[in-house]
């Protein structure tokens, strides 16, 4: 075949997309593709799910914020009243005696009954009688919950029940209507009643509280009352158990001879203690044979110095004043005996006077040291005596403190029992004058803080807060739906689903195109009529990567075919062959599609003669008429005339002798053939071609079709040369880059701006 300048410029094209960086030759008999990497999930692709399902949202939206604002503005206004009330913790005991056992703080369990309290039958029923809320025409059309003859009929019959149990339908409605809120940390809680009419509202809280206020006295007088009662029982049963115990104590004692001296404090001021005589006359000569041990001790001390040494020279005979006076007169007399025996001789009468003298005094100094010796003696006898009487009289007193120790085990007990006896008599004695006080007292622990005021505005409905709710839900909820509708379609919308999804090979997409009704000019030829659309520049692109599918040179033979039908099949493949001849390459178009042939159609030639004669055999190579077009370098091969049995023609001898004929005679053959799935045309016509070019629409094909046309070619050993996303919509292109460049350079003012 002769150089053309399509030739040329494919090999020069051929050559710069090998060194092209980032292309993937695509995988069949003797072609690779590589698989692109799983690409992470931005939060561009979830905005771009958004922009996709945008009508899912909007409408989602509307409906909500609608059918909101709808119930709300038809809402009857409802109003709520609050007062204060301040709760404090009631201390006051009936029957709780000190140090009897350890009480439970109960604090948190009295507030949670008190909540509990003010949305009570009991509370409910003394409001409704105190406000004649039977009658009212608010609760009993609630309540009731019938026809206004129904309500008219219930308001004549509560007007007799003030006295009378208050029906239970009532009661229910008027508690659900009650609303506690206790405040954290603190002994105020909030209560609220809702009504529709704000006077109702307010009027209600204020005698809820109040008769709250009046149910916690009446309890406490009553429970007062009753603690009267039972205290006055128990002191009359106590005080004849206090005579009798203490009658059973007198009688034991005067049996067994227990008599007490006197009654004094205890050390540790708990009780009374008595002492009796046996243990007073025990503890008394206790104190008395130590002290005479101690004298009887010191005594003989005494005496055995006086024995062991000499007893005139003994400081005990010397302290004797009587010794001292005749120690004394000795030495006078002495001193005057030795002054006169210088002067007088012995023998001398006043001398012999004086000797006789001092013998005297001698004798008598000795008469008086034994005197003394004898006193010391006689004292440590008499100490001796008393220590051992005191001691015989001890032992004696301890057998009868031990014998007095076992008749006061009973006695203790009568005792003990008598004692306890008089403490709770004492106590409940005093309980029950502490009660008579209370009993005359009706304050109560509870006050009303903050009385209710009549609301200015309605609680219910708050329109903004529910227009506001219903915007954010709507919201939400129609980005919800359109990830689930997300989710639920199955089908190819991006080029992505096709290689990252179906591991498919992607020849590029063409855009969704909305055709005019004043267009007169058919959308299978745009790419010629409108060379600026942007189709036009999508099957371009297109036609590029079938030049570079292939190392070595581009398939010459391609087959085009879809999953399903109309799926745009045959609008690929001519404006592919459209792309194909403005680089001056010759191209032949071949209907294969021989159950519904629609070249003939678009080009308005005849169809009297074509590949179904051909393979039929009653036309040779060399009559066959192949037609030509106005578009320049495109020629077209019909279908001829329906055949029953066109699978069986495709895949006789003669369509391979066709295919090998055309193929002289021009630069590339495409071939128009029905879908895939439910015929085998596609998959035996395909086995004679370089490759198939398979073609699926966006939003509508769906994944399984795809990936089942793609096992049926690889069962076939077809060549697939890549997928063709047909339709796809602008919000399926991917971060909006399409729009950019449908805007720039598709503008017809472009040219001007640039």
């Amino acid at each position: 075949m002769m150089d053309t300048p399509y030739s040329n410029m494919q090999d020069e094209n051929r050559n710069r997309a090998l060194a092209k960086p980032g292309h993937y030759p695509l995988s069949q008999s003797g072609y690779q593709y590589s698989y692109p990497d799983a690409e992470e999930l931005h939060i561009r692709d979830y905005i771009q799910v958004i922009l996709r399902r945008k009508w899912i949202v909007i409408t989602f939206l509307v409906a909500v914020i609608t059918t909101v604002t709808i119930g709300t503005f038809m809402m009857k206004p409802l109003y709520k009243a609050t007062t204060t009330l301040k709760i404090d913790k009631d201390n006051t005991q009936v029957v709780v005696f000190k140090d009897s056992y350890a009480i439970e703080d109960v604090n948190d369990k009295y507030y949670q009954t008190q909540y509990k309290v003010l949305k009570s039958r009991n509370l409910a029923q003394r409001v409704i009688r105190k406000m004649k809320l039977y009658a009212n025409p608010e609760f009993s059309v609630e309540e009731t919950d019938k026809s206004s003859a129904q309500a008219s009929h219930f308001l004549k019959r509560s007007a007799n029940l003030e006295n009378t149990q208050i029906n239970s339908d009532l009661v229910n409605s008027f508690i659900k209507r009650i609303d506690i809120e206790p405040q954290s940390k603190s002994s105020l809680v909030n209560v609220s009643f809702e009504s529709y009419n704000p006077e109702l509202s307010s009027d209600v809280t204020n005698t809820i509280a109040q008769a709250f206020i009046e149910l916690n006295i009446e309890s406490k007088f009553e429970a007062t009352q009753q603690a009267r009662t039972w205290l006055q029982n128990q002191i009359d049963i106590m005080k004849a158990k206090l005579e009798q115990a203490e009658e059973n104590l007198n009688e034991y004692a005067a049996r067994n001879e227990i008599i007490f001296l006197d009654y004094s404090m205890s050390k540790e001021g708990e009780g009374i203690s008595a002492e009796n005589i046996i243990t007073k006359r025990l503890a008394d000569l206790s104190t008395e044979l130590t002290e005479a041990s101690a004298d009887r001790i010191s005594k003989e001390a005494l005496y055995m110095e006086l024995l062991e040494g000499d007893a005139s020279s003994s400081s005990l005979a010397l302290n004797n004043p009587v010794i001292q006076a005749l120690i004394k007169s000795y030495a006078d007399t002495e001193t005057t005996y030795n002054e006169n025996r210088k002067i007088y001789k012995p023998d001398y009468p006043k001398m012999v006077q004086l000797k006789e003298r001092l013998v005297q005094l001698k004798e008598r100094i000795d008469q008086e040291t034994k005197n003394v010796v004898k006193g010391f003696k006689k004292d440590y006898e008499a100490a001796v005596k008393r220590e051992n009487y005191l001691k015989a009289a001890l032992d004696q007193q301890k057998k009868a403190a031990l014998e007095l120790n076992q008749r006061s085990v009973q006695y203790q007990i009568l005792k003990r029992e008598a004692d306890t006896n008089r403490e709770l008599y004492n106590s409940l004695l005093q309980r029950l004058k502490e009660t008579g006080v209370s009993a005359s007292i009706t304050s109560s622990n509870i006050q009303i803080l903050d009385s209710a005021e009549t609301p200015q505005f309605p609680f219910k409905p708050n329109k903004k807060l529910n227009i506001l709710l219903s915007l954010i839900v709507g919201l939400f909820g129609g980005v919800g739906l359109a990830f689930f509708a997300e989710y639920l379609d199955n089908t190819v919308k991006t080029p992505e689903d096709i290689e990252k999804r179906l591991f498919m090979p992607s020849l590029g997409f063409v855009p969704l195109y909305q055709q005019k009704k004043d267009s007169k000019m058919p959308v299978e030829i745009i790419s010629f009529s409108q060379q600026k659309n942007p189709l036009a520049e999508a099957y371009t692109s297109i036609r590029t990567y079938l030049l570079f599918s292939s190392a070595g040179q581009p398939p010459k033979v391609m087959l085009v075919t879809s999953p399903l039908k109309e799926e745009g099949k045959t609008t690929t493949l001519i404006n592919t062959a459209i792309s194909l001849t403005k680089s001056g390459a010759k191209v032949l178009l071949i209907d294969g599609d021989m159950r519904r042939p629609r070249l003939h159609k678009i080009f308005k030639i005849s169809n009297t003669i074509g590949l179904s004669t051909f393979l039929s055999g009653n036309t040779d190579f060399e009559e066959i008429h192949i037609k030509t077009t106005p578009i320049k370098n495109l020629e077209i091969l019909p279908s001829g005339p329906i055949p029953p049995n066109p699978t069986e023609l495709l895949s006789s001898n003669r369509f391979k002798e066709l295919l090998d004929g055309v193929n002289l005679l021009c630069d590339f053959v495409l071939i128009d053939s029905p879908p895939l799935l439910g015929m085998a045309d596609a998959a035996i016509a395909g086995t004679q071609t370089d490759g198939i070019i398979l073609v699926v629409r966006a939003g509508q094909t769906p994944r399984e079709a795809t990936h089942q046309a793609k096992k049926i070619l690889e069962s076939v050993h077809a060549k697939l040369l890549g997928v063709v996303l047909n339709a796809m919509e602008e919000p399926h292109m991917k971060y909006g880059y399409y729009s950019y460049y449908r805007s720039y350079y598709h503008d017809d003012t472009a040219d001007v701006k640039k």
